[in-house]
C-alpha cells in the first residue's frame, strides 16, 4: 500500500493543527537530540559566570571603607616606623641603652650582636617564586647585653624595654646572682628600619 501525494495533502488539509503540533514535535526532538552534548559545557559555564557574579558581589560590599581602612593602615605604619630605630645609626641606638642605664642605676655591657637581618612579609617567611625580591621594610637589629644590678632594678629594666619606645623582642634572658645583686644576660632584637 502506497500513499500517494494526494491523499497525504487532503490529510494535511484536514487536520492541520495535529500535523503541524507533530512537526513541530519531530523538530523539537531533533533539535533536542543535537544540542544535549552541549548542556554539560552550558552548566560549566552557568557554574563559572555565578562565582564570578558572587565574587563581584563580595567585593563591591567590602570597598564600601576600603578608603576608611587604607588611611588606618597607613596611620599605623607610620606608628611602626616612628617606634623603631635606624639600622645605619650605631651609636644613636646604643643611647637608648645608656639612656636606660642611667635612669635605673644598673650597670650594662652592651655589644651589637649579630648582623641586621631582614623581616620580609612573604608567604612562610620564604621568597615567592617568580616575584622579583623587593628590599626589607624592617631588619631586625640584635644586641647582647649583660646588666648588672639588684632584682628591682633588672625587673624595672625588663619592663622598661617591654613599654619602651621601640619595639623589642628577647631572643634569650639568663640571670645569676653576684655579688650583692644579679646578672641578667640578654639576647635581644629592636626593630629597625634599613
Amino acid at each position: 500500500m502506497s500513499i500517494d501525494s494526494q491523499v497525504l495533502i487532503s490529510g494535511v488539509k484536514k487536520y492541520p493543527i495535529p500535523v503541524l503540533c507533530g512537526a513541530l514535535s519531530l523538530a523539537v526532538m531533533v533539535l533536542l537530540y543535537f544540542r544535549s552534548d552541549l548542556q554539560a559545557s552550558q552548566q560549566a559555564d552557568l557554574k563559572k559566570y555565578s562565582a564570578e557574579s558572587a565574587r563581584y558581589r563580595a567585593n563591591i560590599s567590602n570597598s564600601v571603607q576600603l578608603q576608611e581602612q587604607l588611611d588606618f593602615l597607613i596611620q599605623a605604619n607610620q606608628a611602626i616606623k616612628e617606634r623603631s630605630l635606624s639600622a645605619e645609626g650605631l651609636a644613636q641606638n646604643l643611647q637608648y641603652f645608656y639612656r636606660l642605664e642611667t635612669e635605673i642605676g644598673i650597670k650594662a655591657d652592651l655589644r651589637p650582636g649579630a648582623r641586621p637581618t631582614p623581616i620580609r612579609a612573604a608567604v612562610g617567611g620564604k621568597a615567592v617564586p617568580g616575584k622579583k625580591a623587593t628590599p626589607p621594610n624592617y631588619v631586625a637589629l640584635n644586641y647582647i647585653i649583660s646588666v648588672k644590678g639588684d632584682f628591682d632594678q633588672l625587673i624595672t629594666f625588663l619592663r622598661r624595654l617591654e613599654q619602651g619606645v621601640y619595639f623589642c623582642r628577647i631572643n634569650t634572658a639568663s640571670a645569676a646572682p653576684s655579688g650583692s645583686g644579679m646578672t641578667l644576660n640578654l639576647n635581644l632584637d629592636l626593630l629597625g628600619t634599613p
